[in-house]
């Protein structure tokens, strides 16, 4: 089973950051969704052994994640879902998570209410994803954001203590084999040339 995690374009609010949590794509946003939809129905090669496929598409329900699925959705010729548990949170989630005092160091503290409820909305949305791929036998492909991203990884991963950065319009591969997640791919952006590759 495979699991594509795509973060939305550049929003307008990455330019000028403010108090609506909810702005759409930046100018450049629209043109990284366009690239990364011409890339996904050209069924581009992943790897020596395989090409990029996908079946059902979902996204999160905010404007900047539905305005880079809806290309995509188009190249494809497929609907799109919204599914609201892949909204990201409303707050920098990287300040919720555990600190160590070295590099080598486990780290100390919990995690802050706010972001365990944030990490069981994300399970959940990922446990949606995988009944997904698991009923249309394909690979299901969510347009959603950073945050959910990130915690996503943190849950196959089984820990909290990192953090990982995302570029807009990157592609997340999680594969589950033989009883294991594997990540596959983190930040797959070879439908973006590097002037156009933003976090």
């Amino acid at each position: 089973m495979r699991i594509y995690l795509v973060r939305h374009g550049q929003s307008e609010w990455q330019l000028n950051p403010g108090d609506d949590l909810d702005m759409p794509l930046s100018a450049l946003g629209h043109e990284q969704a366009a690239l990364l939809a011409d890339w996904c129905a050209r069924r581009a090669p992943l790897d020596a052994g395989s090409r990029f496929d996908v079946g059902p598409l979902r996204t999160s329900p905010l404007r900047r994640a539905r305005q880079t699925a809806a290309p995509l959705a188009a190249a494809l010729g497929a609907g799109v879902d919204t599914q609201p548990s892949l909204s990201e949170a409303p707050y920098r989630v990287i300040g919720e998570l555990p600190r160590a005092d070295t590099p080598l160091a486990p780290p100390v503290g919990e995690v802050s209410a706010r972001y365990r409820e944030f990490r069981r909305q994300v399970r959940g949305a990922l446990a949606e994803l995988v009944e997904s791929a698991d009923g249309s036998g394909r690979p299901v492909l969510a347009v959603t954001h950073g945050g959910v991203i990130k915690t996503v990884l943190r849950v196959v991963a089984g820990t909290d203590a990192f953090c990982a950065r995302l570029y807009n319009c990157g592609i997340t591969a999680l594969d589950w084999k033989e009883g294991i997640w594997r990540v596959a791919h983190v930040n797959l952006w070879d439908h973006l040339p590097p002037a156009l590759r933003t976090t």
